[in-house]
């Protein structure tokens, strides 16, 4: 797969439903995070990125649901 062209076997890995992926994708997703949330810090704990995530969607106000707006 292009996306693996460069990619070392033993950082990929297979996924219940078959698909090949990155065995870091999770803890890249979290910096992805991360970086969208300004935190540029060369540390940190995840605890602390949940929480700024947590802050960030309280300040978004609830939507109802599709069957409330008619």
């Amino acid at each position: 797969m292009p996306e693996f062209r460069d990619a070392k076997l033993e950082d990929l890995e297979f996924r219940e439903d078959g698909k090949i992926v990155r065995k870091d994708r999770w803890e890249m997703a979290i910096h992805s995070i991360r970086y969208e949330l300004g935190d540029s810090r060369r540390e940190f704990e995840v605890h602390e990125i949940v929480d700024a995530v947590t802050a960030l969607v309280a300040t978004v106000p609830e939507q109802g649901d599709e069957d409330d707006a008619a």
